[in-house]
């Protein structure tokens, strides 16, 4: 899929350098300049250009291989040490990240459904679980694990009610092992949601509240995702449900190669670049943490039809949460009742969860604080300024700042 859509993209390129000069091309406005001067260089090359560019296509489509070939073949495999699990139900896990004789805040962190929970604890380098360890936490991360057969029929409701709830009650009652008040709830992308509704239903177990890239208003998407959107926006949520559930008769599941299909569709182009750089990238801890993303990216999970079928028609199609009409367990979810403090981490350049979409949870919270770092969606979790801009912001609040 990736190597097609940068197939596409180089002959879309080819065809259309004759009009690179003409004023109306529709360049982005990030690449105006360069398109502009590039268009009028196209121009007086006359005839050759179409070669030209044409030659240059085949030499950055070649780099993308060598990238991909030197990404599998690289030696690195994640071998982190299991921690401890605390609860357990179904396919999910609550893994227990304190060091012995912790005695700081316990956290919960709730990650998305439609991810591993691992990239909160990624690399030995970049694991967000056992930087706030050291940091005298006690960090609890709720794995969701693979779908089996006790989650194939479960709604978000149900995800909330019987793996949330429950994790946040173990959670609370370590807590109070060690004489701390209510436990801090960490929400990452879709976590956050179920962090926000477990705040407002919930006030006596979430002491504070840390939100990290998580999507709320779906009308504000941006680029593609946005185009995406309003194209879904045409179809009947109904129709769309039935399909999705349909999917999830046959298949067991909604399949990872649908979701992750969809990601892509964000930014097409966004394998062709990272490969290119990597092709080129030196061997060293970026190299690895390229590595270890990739495996992360391609470790994907199946989600179950009835939670999917939600998501993008009740979410993304209707936009449910941002009305103040996404019913979760019986109520509707509203963040203004959240009376936990709280801080969220929005970043302008996030895809998945872009400013519009993302800040309206914080804004939506009474006294909610906000910070932009400058960075994407998962690199505010393993970036190389995720430390200096969200780790250390997050810590301190954590602790009370």
């Amino acid at each position: 899929m990736h190597l097609a859509a940068a197939a596409a993209n180089y002959s879309q390129a080819i065809s259309l350098q004759a009009l690179a000069d003409d004023p109306r091309f529709p360049w982005t406005p990030e690449v105006k300049p360069e398109g502009r001067a590039s268009g009028k260089s196209l121009s007086e090359a006359g005839r050759e250009a179409p070669f030209a560019v044409a030659a240059e296509a085949g030499r950055r489509l070649r780099e993308m291989l060598e990238g991909i070939e030197r990404y599998q073949a690289h030696p690195l495999r994640r071998a982190l040490p299991e921690p401890p699990v605390v609860w357990a139900e179904g396919a999910a896990r609550l893994l227990d990240y304190g060091l012995p004789g912790a005695r700081g805040p316990v956290v919960l962190a709730t990650p998305s459904l439609v991810n591993r929970a691992y990239i909160l604890d990624l690399h030995p380098a970049r694991s967000l679980m056992r930087w706030l360890a050291g940091q005298g936490m006690r960090p609890l991360l709720l794995d969701w694990g693979l779908p089996g057969p006790a989650e194939a029929g479960f709604d978000l409701s149900d995800y909330f009610r019987e793996r949330v709830a429950p994790a946040a009650e173990t959670a609370a009652a370590l807590a109070r092992e060690t004489g701390q008040g209510a436990p801090a709830q960490l929400g990452y992308c879709m976590g956050g949601a179920f962090a926000t509704a477990l705040a407002a239903r919930a006030p006596a177990l979430v002491g504070r509240l840390a939100l990290i890239g998580s999507p709320w208003d779906f009308s504000r998407l941006q680029g593609l995702g946005e185009v995406i959107a309003a194209l879904a926006a045409k179809e009947d949520p109904a129709s769309v449900r039935a399909r999705i559930l349909a999917v999830g008769e046959a298949l067991g599941a909604v399949p990872v190669d649908a979701l992750q299909t969809l990601f892509a569709a964000l930014d097409p182009t966004l394998a062709l670049r990272k490969f290119r750089r990597f092709a080129r990238q030196p061997e060293g801890l970026s190299a690895e943490l390229f590595v270890a993303t990739e495996d992360w990216l391609n470790d994907g999970v199946t989600l179950s039809a009835p939670a999917a079928a939600e998501i993008a028609t009740g979410w993304y199609m209707r936009n449910l949460t941002a009305k103040g009409e996404w019913i979760l367990d019986g109520e509707p979810v509203v963040p203004e009742a959240v009376e936990a403090p709280t801080l969220a981490f929005c970043a302008p350049s996030d895809r998945i969860a872009p400013p519009g979409c993302a800040e309206a949870l914080p804004r939506a919270i009474p006294g909610a604080r906000l910070r932009r770092p400058r960075t994407g969606h998962v690199g505010m979790i393993i970036g190389s300024r995720a430390e200096a801009e969200v780790w250390g912001p997050l810590a301190r609040f954590l602790a009370g700042d």
